[in-house]
């Protein structure tokens, strides 16, 4: 699914998503929400010790074997798994396309909202990276930001990306040869 075409010669030089790490980091949180409603016959347990009541225990309550835990549990379960599946789709959906031409960011903000916005090569007036931070030094990714002159878009920031050197040094290349197209044109 692309929400942008290609101008008449226009070629992509490569497609960058951000570093694996920053999912995996994002999916932690959901595998530990995952887990906590197995934790529940340990809180009966100790709600069993601490409850002076001899009638029902909270073990009887908080039990799989009731339906209506089941039910919660189940629902729990399904709206953790979407958010999950919502941060999942974020991730692959967030991209940048670097072409001979421009910069296309496409941004998933929501389920239904994304963003598409691009900057052209000749606009492009700086090109800086920053690696803050000991996993990014560590597993080499940073930010890329690239700011365009006289454009609707004054920049466009790419967080997470890896090796942010070798995108700023295709990105400072390939504007440098778009100016030089630009004022030298071909003779026809």
């Amino acid at each position: 699914m692309t929400d942008f075409s290609l101008h008449p010669g226009e070629k992509v030089l490569i497609t960058l998503r951000k570093h694996w790490l920053v999912l995996v980091g994002a999916m932690i949180p959901y595998v530990i929400l995952d887990y906590l409603p197995y934790l529940l016959p340990t809180l009966a347990n100790f709600l069993d010790t601490i409850s002076t009541s001899d009638l029902i225990t909270w073990s009887e309550i908080l039990s799989f074997d009731n339906p209506w835990v089941r039910f919660v549990v189940g629902v729990y379960w399904l709206f953790v798994w979407m958010a999950a599946l919502g941060t999942l789709s974020n991730h692959f959906l967030d991209k940048w396309i670097v072409t001979n031409q421009r910069i296309v960011d496409i941004e998933q903000e929501t389920f239904w909202n994304r963003q598409v916005s691009s900057v052209l090569l000749s606009r492009v007036q700086d090109v800086q990276i920053e690696v803050y931070g000991f996993f990014n030094t560590l597993f080499h990714f940073g930010t890329v930001i690239v700011e365009s002159a006289g454009a609707d878009v004054e920049s466009i920031k790419m967080p997470y990306l890896p090796n942010p050197e070798q995108v700023r040094d295709l990105i400072l290349k390939e504007a440098r040869r778009e100016r030089v197209e630009e004022n030298n044109p071909p003779e026809a």
